[in-house]
């Protein structure tokens, strides 16, 4: 009986020990607005510094569907001149992914709008406007996959994009 209990005792510890690590929840939805805010915040920052845009006062602006256009989840809005761009960027809080999901999206989204601002000050139609966003897509793509390694992968679906782990 006492080899029967040890033997139990030490499988029961075996199992604790080795068991797959698990993975964390994401945060309460009352913390994911300033969670995701300094995140995205910060990489703003590295970004900005890294696309040589430190001349420019950029905001950014977390923003509900209703304040952005319709299918998008962000935009820029700049003032040359003064070099002062607005950046908003679909609040955490309105993902139906899972938060660090969220997070990357969010980063893509930055990365993205900042590389418009490149193209700025070159004359825009229609169809020149579909180019650049392409263009913009692939670069960003680009950039995060050299800044995160293997670990972005960019899934396209339909004329929406997403980004997805691989």
């Amino acid at each position: 009986m006492k080899t029967f209990v040890a033997l139990l005792l030490l499988t029961q510890a075996l199992a604790a020990v080795c068991q797959a690590p698990v993975t964390p929840p994401d945060p309460a939805p009352l913390k994911r607005h300033a969670i995701a805010e300094k995140f995205i915040l910060d990489r703003l920052a590295i970004w900005q510094e890294r696309l040589q845009l430190r001349d420019w006062k950029i905001t950014l602006l977390t923003s509900h569907p209703s304040e952005l256009r319709a299918g998008t989840l962000g935009n820029i809005r700049w003032d040359l001149d003064g070099k002062t761009a607005v950046i908003r960027v679909l609040d955490a809080s309105d993902y139906k992914t899972s938060f660090p999901s969220a997070l990357k999206d969010m980063e893509f989204t930055v990365v993205h709008e900042l590389i418009h601002l490149e193209f700025a000050t070159m004359a825009r139609t229609d169809e020149s406007r579909r180019e650049e966003e392409y263009a913009v897509n692939h670069m960003a793509d680009a950039l995060l996959h050299l800044d995160h390694g293997d670990a972005w992968a960019q899934v396209a679906t339909g004329n929406k994009t997403t980004l997805a782990l691989r």
